[in-house]
């Protein structure tokens, strides 16, 4: 070839590499549009934004002469338009950028390019090839890709015909080919020649490439592909820096993006300081990524002095303070942002608002942001902002008891035509929060199927929703398209590995619902394994530990959700009631005051206070709580006038507390899956307050030895703690406000107003033991009126019970052993002839037994007197307290002393109708302890118990009695429940009591007593209806000593001895006894509420435990006063 033909030849390439890329306005897709927004702007006054258009136009078609006219125009009267300040936007655009067209950095001069000469010679291809580059400088592209063609037919290793159709296919957009063809023309020819057309083939097609992994979600090889091409060299990178800009806009790196935007749409080249600064910020977010805070902190520093003007890096330093909760120094650097008047300072103060969940805040700092000054991607985030708004809005309506209003809100915002589906996702989210689940999950679904959504944090609401509602293959589609955004940054990956938690968290609280903690438990495990400090675990399995009966692990757990959330109401919520379950009543305390800080008008921190307290016990300020809730709503909706370590240690792996129903002992680190009985983390301050106390059923209380005692003790009511079944509160006679809200907390109000304020009952009860007339059979009839009232946290009462006893008349048979009647019988015996016994009056006694106490959840006080009208009266009393260690487990210890009430001998004394002296009326005097632990109807309990025995002219006795057993629940449902065990009763007295000749007490003592039971109960409870049953069946063994007939009289007792030596038919003692059999013990009760303040029913049992058989019987009325 000719230096000549050479020549031309590259004056031709030269000029075509810059041709090439410029088509005419109706080739280059989206030039006209930005054209006629440019015409549109321009006839508005606004150059500002016409020139944007226009900048716009000519990065895709560089030689637009339309675009170089405008921006010629005259600029704005006003004021000069500012320089575009680009910034990032959470609203991101759907669409890619249009597609810029290529533009070599050197431009031949047009002497050269029209000057060029044709290559001679039709050899090889020769002709063709030179028609080519004549076609190619006339603009006719066909014609230059059918002889470029032919050329390339006749001979494939032609260099100037591969450039050539190079150049065409340049000009023609299709890269990838252009590179490939001047690739192959550099290798078989001069590398120089082409080297210029061939850089813009590379820079162009790379950037197709990056376009296409984008659009498929590939956004890590994207990214990659973008920063590659930006350290290219290529002179003209615009097209390179708003793509990787837009790449990390969707990864949420606002900062590098804005940087991108300014460089891409400005042109100029960034400031040593800003590029210093920029880097240093690089260095701080690389070191915080691996851990290391102290050189993070310092390189964010450094930033701060190399560009003090730099807002971004400010923006970035203010992230990293919130993400270590130093939220005063963040709020610090906001508040700097928010004070300049700079566009970019107030968008990025208005980012970290809106982060921080200030939307209103956000919003009054954009609109101080010039319409003129603010970017497209400052306009989209402005339109979000007023979404945001009105999800707010509408959340503020439910919780002032608009519920119907607020959801019809959301609704009517999910349907505003062009709504971004990251938006609808929001929309989506606020319905589930408030109730609607079905129309939730249906607009999160539409959200998933738009597509359109470009920023990974976008499918997160979208995974919630869809997860929570059991959606879970919608959800899992969510997280995989997120996945593929977030490629493999490091923001990306932290906000997968949030919508896994949520995934991990939602299938956990399904299983908690079902039952099932253990699979519950397993599966957080795995969740926290593979993404260590995912909060949404963390929530989960606090929201495990505490429907578990794990209140301590609860609240350890909320802590550690706190820890990274200080704001949490949920949290602040769960660990108001784990604490105060727990036994800390200074940590619940100290955490309603820290949720009233953050939320004084919260009327659901009064709810959880008052849920806390009464689970406490403490109704009086449960009440005042609820009352405070009421205040606080009412004034809001206007109510009122309707009435770091690692938690999951690798040795807990199995370790599963719900499996083997024991809790693991906590390491040192911090492990949520092995944490220690305390409700405080470990390293903070013991409460002073010590342990926490709640009412729970007693067990073993009665522990007195008489028959009744042994009967029931052994399978129910003594020593077998009822299964409650929750009750609602009675609602069918209640007037409702029409707001659920209000109606809820009145319903409390009236709950606890109705046990916690001033109450009456009036009780009628019949009691009936067999046995011998005048002896051991007893009818006894009682009626009591009982008034009470709350002081400070229990109840003050008084008491009043009216008693009337009837045992008959002692017959012929019974005579002889009752009093002194044994020594006339006995001389009868011996002179053979009628025994002159003395007639005993009907054994009867009747008065008023009067008492006064007082009871909290911890302790119980009770003084009073035996019957007043009886033969004599004795001081009575009874103390105890009853420490609650957990909300299953409850110990009790007490101590008394009480009336033995087996017979009218032991309860009222009588006389005897031989000398007229008073004998009888046993006390007893002594106490006990007990434990039991019921979780979700299974429970054991167990009670120990010892008494001294006295009374008049009756021998001193002593007894202990032990009692344990188990139950299990067969049935639970809605309102009812079958629930059925084991009972073993032991009980040994010191000597036998149960006679009735002088000097015996009257009472059922053995000196050895063994039973065994299997209580079966029953339990149904409504709004109105509450009704128990239940029946034991049993086996039961005791044995009495032979004793003396005259126990406490050694001369009487003597005359017997000697008149027994006369004749062997004298009883002179009582044999020795022992039974063995089949005993039963049944009761049933049934209340009914027919006001809200007023309840009637009555109860009834039979036992045959023991030596006899007992039937009793109750109608009572229950009528709180002063109530609705």
């Amino acid at each position: 070839m000719s230096p000549t033909l050479r020549l031309r030849i590259t004056c031709a390439a030269l000029a075509l590499a810059c041709m090439a890329p410029m088509p005419t306005l109706a080739d280059v897709p989206g030039v006209a549009p930005l054209i006629q927004q440019g015409r549109y702007w321009q006839s508005k006054g606004r150059q500002d934004l016409a020139n944007q258009a226009y900048r716009r136009a000519l990065a895709l078609d560089p030689n637009n002469a339309e675009a170089r006219k405008g921006l010629a125009g005259p600029p704005p009267k006003a004021q000069p338009a500012p320089k575009p300040t680009p910034a990032p936007a959470p609203a991101r655009r759907a669409e890619a950028t249009p597609r810029p067209t290529p533009t070599p950095a050197a431009t031949p001069s047009a002497a050269n390019r029209t000057q060029t000469a044709r290559p001679s010679g039709n050899a090889g291809g020769g002709a063709s090839r030179a028609s080519g580059f004549k076609a190619l400088d006339a603009n006719d592209l066909d014609g230059a890709e059918r002889a470029f063609e032919r050329a390339v037919a006749a001979n494939r290793n032609d260099a100037d015909a591969l450039g050539g159709l190079g150049l065409v296919r340049l000009r023609q957009g299709r890269f990838g080919e252009a590179r490939d063809l001047l690739d192959q023309a550099s290798q078989r020819g001069s590398a120089g020649q082409w080297a210029q057309a061939l850089a813009s083939a590379r820079f162009f097609g790379g950037l197709a490439d990056a376009r296409a992994a984008l659009t498929q979600g590939r956004l890590g090889e994207a990214q990659a592909d973008a920063e590659a091409l930006v350290r290219s060299g290529y002179p003209q990178r615009g097209p390179a820096l708003e793509l990787l800009a837009d790449i990390y806009e969707r990864q949420g790196r606002y900062a590098d993006a804005a940087d991108l935007y300014r460089q891409a749409y400005e042109g100029a080249k960034q400031s040593d300081g800003r590029l210093a600064s920029r880097a240093a910020r690089d260095r701080a977010r690389a070191a915080a990524a691996r851990g290391d805070d102290v050189t993070a902190e310092q390189e964010f520093h450094s930033g701060l002095l190399l560009d003090q003007q730099d807002p971004w890096i400010r923006y970035e330093f203010a992230r990293y303070l919130i993400q270590r909760q130093r939220l005063p120094e963040a709020e610090s650097l906001i508040n700097s942002l928010g004070s300049s008047s700079d566009p970019d300072w107030l968008y990025a103060a208005a980012l970290l608002n809106a982060d921080r969940g200030r939307a209103s805040a956000a919003d009054t700092l954009m609109a101080r942001i010039p319409e003129m000054q603010r970017t497209e991607q400052m306009r989209n985030f402005a339109v979000g902002l007023k979404v945001d708004g009105a999800i707010e809005r509408a959340k503020a309506m439910a919780a002032q008891g608009r519920q119907a209003d607020a959801l019809m809100a959301l609704r009517q915002l999910a349907a505003t035509p062009g709504i971004d589906p990251t938006k609808q996702a929001a929309v989506a989210d606020a319905m589930f929060e408030l109730g609607d689940r079905e129309g939730a999950a249906q607009l999160a679904q539409q959200a998933l199927t738009a597509g359109t959504i470009t920023d990974p944090a976008g499918y997160e609401p979208i995974v919630r929703v869809l997860a929570k509602t059991g959606r879970d293959a919608f959800a899992t589609s969510a997280v995989q398209r997120a996945a593929q955004l977030a490629g493999n940054t490091p923001d990306g990956q932290r906000v997968v590995a949030r919508m896994n938690g949520i995934m991990a968290a939602s299938q956990a609280d399904r299983l908690r619902l079902a039952g099932q903690n253990a699979q519950a438990f397993d599966l957080l495990q795995g969740a926290w394994n593979a993404a260590p400090g995912n909060q949404e675990v963390l929530a989960a399995l606090a929201r495990l530990y505490q429907s578990g009966g794990m209140p301590a692990q609860a609240a350890q757990t909320y802590q550690l959700v706190l820890a990274q959330s200080p704001n949490d109401k949920g949290a602040l919520m769960g660990l108001i009631e784990t604490a105060g379950a727990a036994g800390d009543k200074d940590l619940a305390r100290a955490t309603i005051e820290r949720a009233l800080q953050q939320s004084p008008n919260d009327y659901q921190i009064y709810m959880a206070a008052a849920r806390m307290e009464q689970a406490r016990g403490d109704e009086g300020a449960a009440l005042r709580y609820l009352k405070r809730a009421k205040e606080v709503y009412a004034a809001q909706s206007g109510a009122g006038n309707v009435t770091a370590s690692n938690p999951f240690a690798a040795t807990m792996q199995g370790n599963n507390p719900f499996r083997n129903q024991s809790a693991a002992t906590a390491p040192a680190a911090v492990n949520p899956f092995a944490l220690g009985s305390g409700a405080r983390l470990a390293g903070q301050a013991p409460s002073p307050a010590g342990m926490a106390f709640a009412p729970m059923p007693q067990v073993g209380e009665t522990g007195g030895f008489p028959p009744a005692v042994v009967a029931q003790s052994a399978p129910m009511p003594g020593g077998y703690p009822p299964v409650g079944v929750p009750a609602s509160a009675p609602g069918g006679s209640m007037m409702t406000s029409g707001d659920p809200v209000m109606d809820r907390i009145q319903t409390e109000i009236r709950t606890l107003t109705r046990d916690s304020g001033p109450r009456a009952e009036l009780r009628t009860g019949y009691r009936e033991r067999s046995g011998e007339a005048g002896l051991s059979e007893l009818k006894e009839l009682t009626g009591s009126a009982e008034v009470s009232t709350s002081l400070g946290n229990g109840r003050i009462k008084a008491r009043a019970e009216a008693v009337v006893l009837d045992a008959g008349r002692p017959s012929r048979s019974g005579l002889a052993r009752f009093g002194r009647n044994a020594t006339p019988e006995a001389q009868g015996i011996v002179d053979q002839e009628e025994s002159a016994l003395v007639d005993a009056d009907t054994q009867h006694a009747s008065g008023v037994a009067l008492s006064a106490g007082y009871e909290t959840p911890l302790l119980k006080l009770e003084v009073g007197v035996t019957p007043l009208g009886f033969e004599d009266s004795d001081v009575t009393w009874h103390a105890a307290i009853s420490p609650r260690f957990s909300p299953y487990a409850t110990a009790r210890a007490w101590f008394e002393r009480k009336p033995v009430t087996d017979s009218v001998l032991s309860y009222a004394g009588t006389r005897d109708p031989v000398t007229g002296a008073m004998w009888g009326q046993v006390m007893r005097t002594g106490g006990g302890a007990s434990f039991s632990y019921d979780q979700d109807g299974a429970g054991v309990y167990g009670d120990l118990s010892y008494y001294k025995y006295a009374g008049h002219d009756v021998r001193k006795n002593h007894g202990f009695q032990a009692n344990v057993g188990g139950y299990l629940p067969f049935y639970r449902g809605d309102r009812s429940s079958i629930t059925g065990g084991v009972n073993v009763n032991y009980q040994d007295f010191d000597n036998n009591q149960n006679y009735f000749t002088y000097g015996f007490g009257g009472y059922f003592s053995p000196q050895s007593f063994f039973s065994i039971s299997l209580p079966v109960r029953y339990a149904y409870a409504s709004d109105l209806l509450e009704v128990k049953a239940g029946v034991a069946p049993g086996y039961q063994s005791y044995s009495q000593d032979q004793v003396n007939v005259y126990p406490t009289d050694p001369t009487a007792q003597a005359v017997l001895d000697g008149l027994k030596a006369q004749n062997s038919d004298v009883r002179s003692y009582y044999d020795s006894l022992s039974k063995t059999g089949f005993a039963l013990s049944a009761d049933g009760s049934i209340y009914y509420r027919v006001s809200p303040s007023t309840r009637v029913g009555g109860e009834m049992s039979i036992n045959t435990f023991g030596s006899y058989d007992e039937f009793k019987s109750l109608i009572g009325i229950k009528q709180s006063l002063g109530g609705n």
